[in-house]
């Protein structure tokens, strides 16, 4: 029987190496874990190395375009001759003004746009170094006029949207004149020194109203010029922000929140190989285990579990890859095949218990009761009794299917007082008004087990010693509970008030004989003696004593469970 604190080795084996299979997915999720965030640490400061380039060179043009600004406003007296009252010498002034824009603007390396206005005479003047159409130059033209003709204003960089596009644009104002310088958003933001810019934007941004000016590199999502920095939901900001030189505008990186495989360096690739080599390690250590010891061991346990069920005959007859199983079987056929040697000095017991069983059967099914039973049957037939011979032949044939039964194991006491009743009932028949019986058990009693048959043979002793078809006998049965060595058992008592038993009986029934005697007399009660000490390794169970003025008394002590008994279908069991 198993243990329910028992647990499988091949269990824990699996389990320990589904813990170990684990740890390592831990240790490289870790280590994996780890470089992703050194990998972002790097990517920050990447990030804060492009803005810091990107950011300078945003700041050149600026630097370019404000000192070009500076040329062409200091110390030129033609800006006042746009303002003279002779149009020939606003003519002249016009032209030199011009000259000096177109000058000063194609050595210019970044592309910008000049404008210069006067808005006493609506006189305007422009030049570009980069291709620009009519009607974007018709809103520069439009818009440096109205700035011209408020007067005066305050002189610092700005973005702003002018027509269809957005520029980056510095102005002067001076009494009714204006010079001002315009640089595209396209053109001011587009940059081909910056580096690698994949899964990466450069935002540039007003830090006030957090509106977003441009974006240079990858587009976050649906985010466009005129939304706000909360907008952006795909990306994620990256390091610090840059403060360009035009201070009411800032730049700062944003990469993808996504993970990248490809931001994974060389190192984490070669732990992940290292890590599926361990997998396929694990796997062929799963499967080395399950071929040289879970399948050996597997059968080693099921021919174990057949051995425990009864098939004793069993020998483990497989050979294992490896010595230490093959020894282990070798030595547990030994131990089998010694085991069955002690098991048959047990049977040897049991054959005898057998023995014994079938000579008492023997003694229950006699040639004499069979002839008495045919005689009784035909002495009713002669005086014409058919119920009685139908009630006669119905007792008998249940007298006789209980006598089959009969061996060394045990009934309940109410199922053999149930056959003792039948018992009479037939022998009333032929023994009519010559026995009075009374039986007095009980019911806490009657579920107590005893040997079969027991108290019938003695019955059947009395009917064939003390009964007299002249007098009249008297037979008490009686059974109670007692305590005796200690122990408690069931006593059954049964009086008769007959002759009583012969002395030689006595003597040698008391003298603790269980040996039948050779005159065959009183079989019946030896063979209860000897039932009673096999099933119950005691000899002082059965008693028998004479009574006064006449009479005898049969005394049985039956303890709760047998030592030995066999079962009605012919198992042996032996505690």
């Amino acid at each position: 029987m198993r243990i329910k604190s028992e647990s499988s080795v091949i269990r824990k084996t699996i389990i320990f190496i589904v813990i170990q299979s684990i740890l390592i997915a831990a240790v490289f999720g870790v280590y994996v874990n780890n470089s992703y965030r050194n990998i972002r640490s790097s990517q920050v400061s990447s990030a804060e190395n492009l803005v810091e380039v990107y950011g300078r060179e945003l700041d050149n043009k600026i630097q370019y375009a404000d000192m070009l600004l500076e040329q062409m406003i200091y110390k030129n007296d033609n800006y006042s001759m746009l303002k003279s009252g002779k149009e020939s010498d606003r003519y002249y002034a016009s032209v030199r003004l011009k000259e000096m824009m177109e000058e000063a603007v194609s050595a210019n390396q970044n592309k910008v746009t000049f404008v210069i206005a006067e808005s006493t005479y609506n006189t305007c003047l422009d030049y570009s170094n980069t291709t620009i159409s009519y009607k974007d130059r018709d809103y520069l033209r439009s818009f440096t006029m109205e700035k011209a003709s408020l007067g005066r204003a305050k002189a610092d960089w700005k973005i702003e949207k002018i027509g269809d596009a957005s520029y980056l644009y510095k102005i002067y104002v001076w009494q009714n004149e204006a010079a001002a310088v315009y640089i595209s958003m396209k053109s001011f933001l587009g940059t081909g020194n910056t580096g690698d810019l994949s899964e990466m934007a450069l935002v540039l941004y007003e830090p006030e109203s957090k509106v977003i000016w441009g974006i240079f590199g990858e587009k976050p999502g649906d985010v466009k010029e005129g939304d706000k920095l909360v907008d952006i939901t795909e990306f994620a900001p990256r390091g610090k922000e840059y403060v360009l030189g035009a201070e009411n505008y800032r730049i700062r990186a944003y990469a993808k929140e996504t993970f990248s495989f490809k931001f994974l360096q060389l190192d984490v690739w070669a732990m992940l190989a290292i890590i599926l080599i361990l997998f396929a390690y694990t796997m062929f250590m799963i499967r080395h285990l399950r071929k040289s010891i879970i399948r050996p061991v597997g059968k080693l346990q099921r021919d174990m579990e057949k051995i425990q069920l009864g098939d004793y005959e069993l020998r483990i007859s497989d050979e294992f890859g490896s010595k230490e199983f093959n020894l282990l079987k070798n030595t547990f056929n030994k131990l089998m095949d010694e085991i069955m040697g002690l098991k048959i000095k047990s049977y040897e017991k049991q054959i005898t218990l057998q023995e014994t069983e079938l000579k008492a059967v023997k003694l229950q099914i006699r040639p004499h009761f069979f002839l008495n039973a045919m005689t009784t049957i035909s002495s009713l037939s002669q005086q014409g009794k058919n119920e009685e011979i139908r009630r006669y032949i119905d007792s008998l044939s249940k007298n006789i299917r209980y006598m089959f039964r009969s061996g060394l194991h045990t009934v309940t006491l109410d199922e053999e007082i149930r056959h003792v009743e039948n018992y009479f009932e037939m022998q009333e028949l032929k023994y009519p008004g010559c026995v009075f019986f009374y039986i007095d058990a009980a019911d806490d009693v009657r579920d107590w087990n005893i040997p079969q048959m027991l108290i019938h043979t003695v019955i059947e002793n009395e009917y064939k010693y003390a009964v007299d078809i002249n007098s009249m006998l008297t037979i008490l049965i009686k059974a109670e509970p007692v305590k005796r060595d200690n122990e408690e058992m069931l006593r059954i008592e049964i009086e008769d008030d007959g002759s009583g038993y012969p002395e030689n009986i006595l003597d040698d029934f008391n003298n603790g004989s269980s040996t039948t005697p050779k005159d065959g007399s009183r079989v019946g009660l030896f063979s209860i003696k000897r039932i009673l000490e096999i099933m119950y390794e005691r000899n002082d169970l059965f008693e028998i004593s004479n009574i006064e003025p006449h009479g005898c008394k049969n005394t049985m002590y039956i303890p709760k469970t047998p030592k030995h008994e066999v079962d009605e279908h012919s198992k042996i069991n032996i505690d």
